[in-house]
């Protein structure tokens, strides 16, 4: 009986593990948030996202947000990039808190017709409500 017990706790931690080893590996190279900040960043272009299922409702603005993709309150990966679809008075900077990175707006009326900014045709990751 105790060695059926240790054997089943071994086998949870094992798959504990790989499950983790498995997130690990999509985060840090298979992130769609990451590349989009790599390409933004390091390849100097404007757009962040012009496609996508998510557009601004009636009274959002859209914000561009840099923030830190991290496992727990101490381990950071990398850094993301994204649009997001917020109320309009909510402004950048508690998006930013929310998001616990730095964010700027990009649309106050975005329409899906808008060819400017680095978030086009009102499109964004999600929306986030205060």
């Amino acid at each position: 009986m105790r060695r059926a017990v240790v054997r089943s706790i071994g086998t949870a931690a094992a798959t504990l593990l790989v499950i983790g080893a498995g997130h690990v590996v999509y985060l840090s190279g298979f992130c769609q948030r990451h590349q989009r900040w790599v390409r933004v960043n390091e390849r100097h272009e404007a757009v962040i996202r012009d496609d996508g299922y998510a557009y601004a409702r009636t009274g959002d603005a859209v914000y561009a947000c840099s923030s830190p993709d991290r496992i727990g309150p101490l381990i950071t990966l990398h850094q993301d990039l994204d649009c997001y679809c917020a109320p309009a008075e909510m402004g950048a900077g508690a998006i930013g808190r929310l998001l616990g990175g730095q964010c700027v707006v990009d649309h106050l009326a975005p329409t899906r017709g808008d060819e400017t900014g680095a978030c086009r045709h009102a499109h964004c990751g999600r929306h986030l409500d205060p």
